[in-house]
């Protein structure tokens, strides 16, 4: 009679036979629907109940059922709900609903099932940037709690393990045989190590040849496997026909084959459904974690950032506090060196005015401005005045050559950047030399940098002072190599204007002399 049933199925509704289950209470086969752009369909099978047969009571966990009497008169129960399905009637068993079934007759009865994932629904896409470590984000979520959750749900054994096979479960959850055949090192499933098995970027439901059942479900970001989440690990058949070695570490691997939980193959399917969203899911949520992460990292640099950028005005009060302590009635001073240049001039003494007009420009130009931006021209023109009160003062000591583009005429810089590092090179660079100093002050653009260089051929200075000022970082660093020559000062005040967007080095030439050089990213 059996035959007969399935015969009349498949010609009248024109499916073939796909896959069939064997139990004690009866037979079920699956028939091929054809497919459709959905993505996910119910699965059709026939089950056929033998004479004076029951199945035991069961949970319809992920899935619904819907029942139609094809021969005989079938007895279900759902929930103590009686449907008693005859032929041409129709009966449904809920998501989560208890449900058993018997054969009363003497005949076998059969019936057609129509069965339907539950799925829930996914969270929706982030994007993240970056590389996630499965382990790292299980510590962080306590994904091990989730997971043994989220085995509670499905009534079967869940794994969680990273990409190289490392197990972020408890694998002694795992079945009798499934832990001997891990031992052994004899399977040929995803829980074996990395070099073991091959990595696979689907989801599948999968038969390992000693006739273990489970779905194995990659966790994959960015189109890389993190590691894989396994459900399962029952029998589907009631028979034992698959080959153990004799050095297995099970005494009666028979035996413990019968211990595994039986998987009925519609639950296998629903579960497999619910679980490639619920790692989808859990991806996300791991992307969530990590967000998270990077945004406490942000903020604890903000945090950082701010405290530095406060010391820096500080230092710059301080600064600017001194610069103001040292101006004595700036009005008074001007008006008395003008005094002098007049007489000066008036007694024939024209170096003098010279020199005390040039001071005068010189004091006049930096009162008010030690805290603002100036143009590479606008520092030229004090440093002229400069260098002509030093020249005077140091008649033929050192010659000074002026190179600058007219395109770095209007970059900005801190005030008397330059005039620090070529006050450096007449005063410690040209101390105690012979020969002729040379000093050279050039501005150029190269890509999108604006160069500024001062190169003298003077002593040279000290090779640990040349890697002090390497090692500046704004913080709280002070070597005292730095003291007395304002170097640092010039460091802190571009760190001010222009953030990371400059480097400033200081070395010592192999020719002799020094070069200071200052690049910033325009």
């Amino acid at each position: 009679m059996t035959i007969d049933i399935i015969n009349k199925i498949k010609d009248s509704l024109q499916l073939e036979i796909v896959s069939d289950q064997h139990f004690d209470w009866g037979e079920q086969y699956w028939l091929q629907l054809e497919p459709d752009s959905s993505g996910i369909q119910p699965t059709v099978s026939v089950a056929i109940v033998y004479p004076g047969a029951w199945q035991q009571s069961h949970v319809h966990t992920g899935f619904i059922e819907i029942i139609i009497g094809l021969d005989g008169v079938t007895t279900h129960y759902c929930n103590e709900r009686e449907i008693r399905l005859g032929e041409g009637k129709i009966g449904y068993i809920s998501e989560g609903g208890k449900h058993w079934l018997a054969n009363r007759s003497s005949k076998p009865t059969a019936f057609l099932s129509i069965v339907h994932s539950v799925i829930p629904k996914p969270l929706k896409e982030v994007s993240m940037s970056g590389d996630i470590v499965l382990t790292e984000v299980a510590k962080a979520i306590n994904l091990d709690s989730i997971v043994e959750k989220l085995s509670q749900s499905v009534q079967m054994t869940v794994t969680l393990i990273d990409e190289a096979g490392n197990f972020l479960t408890d694998k002694d959850n795992l079945p009798e045989i499934c832990q001997s055949c891990l031992d052994e090192k004899s399977g040929d499933c995803v829980l074996h190590e990395a070099t073991e098995r091959q990595a696979y970027a689907g989801q599948r439901i999968f038969h390992c040849k000693f006739g273990v059942s489970a779905i194995q479900s990659p966790f994959i970001v960015n189109g890389k496997v993190l590691g894989y989440l396994g459900c399962g690990y029952g029998r589907m058949s009631t028979n034992l026909t698959q080959l153990v070695p004799e050095n297995f570490a099970v005494n009666s691997a028979q035996e413990a084959y019968f211990k595994l939980n039986f998987i009925h193959r519609n639950h296998l399917n629903s579960v497999a459904e619910t679980l490639s969203l619920v790692s989808a899911s859990l991806v996300q949520l791991m992307i969530d974690s990590m967000k998270e992460k990077e945004l406490s990292y942000y903020r604890i640099n903000l945090v950082q950032e701010r405290e530095m950028q406060a010391r820096l005005h500080h230092s710059l009060s301080q600064a600017r506090l001194k610069f103001l302590e040292s101006q004595v009635n700036p009005h008074f001073l001007f008006n008395t060196l003008n005094t002098i240049s007049q007489q000066a001039e008036m007694d024939g003494a024209t170096t003098l005015a010279s020199l005390t007009y040039s001071l005068s420009n010189l004091l006049r130009l930096s009162l008010g401005k030690a805290e603002s931006l100036v143009t590479i021209e606008e520092e030229l023109s004090y440093v002229r005045d400069y260098l002509f009160i030093q020249q005077t003062r140091f008649p033929d000591k050192f010659a000074v050559a002026i190179d600058i583009e007219p395109a770095m005429l209007e970059v900005k810089i801190p005030f008397m950047t330059i005039m620090v590092l070529i006050e450096n090179s007449i005063l410690h660079g040209f101390k105690d030399v012979a020969q002729q100093g040379q000093l050279l002050v050039r501005a150029y653009k190269e890509d999108n940098c604006g160069i500024i260089e001062v190169h003298d051929n003077g002593c040279g200075i000290a090779k640990h002072i040349g890697a002090a000022v390497r090692e500046l970082s704004g913080d709280d660093y002070d070597p005292p190599s730095l003291k007395g020559i304002g170097i640092k000062n010039i460091f802190l005040r571009l760190k001010h204007y222009y953030g990371d967007m400059f480097t400033f080095t200081i070395e010592r030439l192999e020719a002799g002399g020094t070069l200071a050089r200052i690049v910033l990213r325009l």
